[in-house]
């Protein structure tokens, strides 16, 4: 069983206990000493080796607490339609003719991450845009916030979309001045063109897996908390995945509503699994998103084509109500995806319900981004226990259509880190990937800079330091899943999971966090990354 001392760098345990120390211990994948050189050395065998920092700094791994795995891996394959990849619908056009000049008529062509509010244009792509790239390929393009897609008049025509398809239930397909669909769907009405588009294989899973696999853990990432498996086939892809070698991060899956039926009928609960891969929090929506205008505010958006746009609700308050109630009575953590205050107040009406009629001490429920706020929510949520798992990178990414869709005013509280912290709110960061991008470094800088990708101030009494954020990304992420009393810090019997970083992020300027180089990345002991 392999033994060595971690020396010769700064070494941020995450443990308020003993905050920094000079080495720790490990033998097989636990730590088993953490503090004085001595301390450490009479806790290893005779001869252990040692693994030399060389002066850089050394933390528990990163725990990413809210992100979609697989589909991060098969966006990869993807269209990237990204800004700065992008600037123009004009771009977005020449970026699938290119891929449909290499693609056989008939094959599905798909795209992801355009964003409205920085296009030339100021305004979603529309089917017609996309049939000026091929009539003959069925093409869609998923929007940033996973939220809402645009397709071709071929991939409408396959779905069966047309000017007399009535709305789905929280879903909306919007339409002309004429009626007839301009291909963009949103919400619940994307279903009617994903369920023609066919499905991933099971191979085709794992290897997402893999893709987003090797990412994180040069991101300095050891666990990650898939924020929504729905189909057993993806359940089976982390299964194999793990079994194959090819994930090595710790993963939690967050199990949709769907599924819940079948796993009280086979008696599964929350936790099920090992350290390598576990069941996790059922997980539910209650609206759409910031950027895309459908999540659920309110007051309405502004500088929208609708002046009475309050966002949408997936489901009804009594709906909700239900579906939090079967999770919460069957003793699982519930996470739920609300952003606006409307949604928020509403996940929160079903969470006290829920308490009120089955009391649970430590239930940790979570809301899920958790966006726009109000104080009388700040304090409800403080009341009630409930963790915010949020995304600072959104700042830095999308804040300037924040901006703009919510004005100056209420961007005050639209992701208000500094005030959560304050009202004793347990805060756990993560970014949301592939919504945004992976790499921890830069979500902890937005926290920091309070920045827009513009260069614009967002809220800049809301910002936190480094110091604060370190723990949001470690311990917190550990404790949102129940996992704290092995992950999350570096301290006896805790797991061997750790990140070596070029410089420690503690001392560098906040403009330069996002230039550290992750060195090495430790899981269960083991190196898995190196550069």
């Amino acid at each position: 069983m392999d033994a060595y001392a971690v020396v010769n760098g700064t070494i941020l345990t995450m443990d308020p206990t003993k905050p920094e120390v000079e080495a720790f211990g490990v033998i097989g994948e636990r730590i088993v000493a953490v503090g004085s050189m001595a301390e450490v050395e009479a806790a290893l065998p005779r001869g252990a080796r040692r693994l030399d920092l060389a002066g850089a700094t050394c933390l528990p791994g990163f725990n990413e607490a809210h992100n979609h795995m697989i589909n991060f891996g098969l966006v990869l394959g993807q269209v990237n339609c990204r800004h700065p990849h992008v600037r123009s619908i004009t771009d977005i056009v020449a970026r699938f003719a290119e891929r449909a000049s290499q693609t056989p008529p008939g094959s599905w062509i798909r795209g992801r991450g355009y964003d409205d509010n920085v296009l030339a244009e100021h305004r979603h792509p529309t089917r017609w845009d996309l049939d000026q790239v091929s009539t003959r390929h069925p093409l869609v393009l998923v929007h940033s916030s996973g939220h809402m897609l645009v397709a071709n008049s071929l991939a409408l025509q396959l779905a069966g979309v047309t000017r007399e398809t009535p709305d789905p239930s929280g879903g909306h397909i919007v339409r002309d001045e004429s009626g007839e669909p301009t291909g963009l769907l949103q919400e619940n009405a994307m279903e009617l063109v994903e369920r023609v588009i066919p499905a991933p294989t099971l191979e085709e899973m794992i290897e997402a897996l893999r893709r987003c696999n090797d990412a994180y853990i040069a991101a300095g990432i050891t666990s990650s908390q898939d924020a929504g498996s729905d189909h057993p086939l993806q359940v089976e892809a982390y299964q194999r995945a793990v079994e194959r070698g090819v994930l090595k991060l710790r993963t939690s899956m967050m199990i949709r509503h769907q599924l819940l039926p079948h796993l009280l009928g086979l008696g599964v609960k929350q936790g099920f699994g090992d350290n390598r891969l576990r069941l996790g929090p059922v997980k539910l929506f209650a609206d759409g998103s910031l950027i895309g205008r459908t999540a659920a505010v309110s007051r309405p958006f502004l500088d929208d084509p609708r002046p009475d746009n309050y966002g949408m609700t997936i489901w009804t308050q009594e709906e909700l109500d239900e579906l939090v109630w079967q999770a919460h009575s069957a003793g699982f953590q519930v996470a739920t995806h609300a952003i606006g205050d409307r949604a928020i107040e509403m996940v929160l009406d079903a969470y006290e319900r829920a308490l009120t009629r089955l009391p649970r001490a430590d239930h940790r429920h979570r809301i899920e981004h958790c966006g726009v706020l109000r104080p009388d929510l700040i304090e409800r949520i403080a009341r009630l226990g409930v963790l915010v798992v949020s995304q600072p990178i959104f700042i830095a990414e999308y804040g300037d259509g924040f901006i703009r869709h919510l004005g100056l005013e209420r961007i005050q509280l639209t992701y208000p880190f500094r005030s959560l912290l304050d009202a004793g709110i347990r805060l756990i960061f993560s970014t949301d990937c592939p919504v945004s991008s992976y790499e921890p470094l830069r979500c902890i800088q937005a926290a920091v800079l309070e920045r827009t990708a513009s260069g614009r101030s967002y809220a800049l009494e809301e910002a936190i330091q480094v110091e604060e954020a370190l723990p949001l990304y470690t311990v917190n992420g550990a404790f949102a899943t129940f996992e704290e009393r092995y992950k999350g810090m570096l301290r006896p019997g805790m797991l061997a999971d750790f990140g070596v970083l070029e410089h420690d992020p503690r001392r560098v300027n906040p403009e330069e966090l996002t230039q550290i180089r992750v060195l090495r990345t430790v899981i269960g002991g083991q190196t898995v990354y190196e550069a």
